[in-house]
């Protein structure tokens, strides 16, 4: 277990974009059949926000 909040709360930032974008990746080869085409705003950013917000949840707020 991670004894810093802040680096379990990075590294949670960092897999959440890296599974999604591998989710991504698989749907579009794998089911629609297409090619992937990385976005900035779709692939980078609303991961990070929802990465962000969660992790804040997870790790960064103090629990009473």
């Amino acid at each position: 277990m991670i004894k810093n909040k802040f680096v379990a709360f990075g590294l949670f930032i960092f897999f959440v974009i890296v599974i999604c974008n591998l989710l991504d990746y698989l749907y579009a080869t794998m089911i629609s059949h297409s090619t992937y085409q990385f976005m900035a705003g779709q692939d980078f950013f609303v991961p990070l926000a929802v990465g962000v917000v969660v992790g804040y949840f997870m790790f960064i707020r103090d629990k009473k």
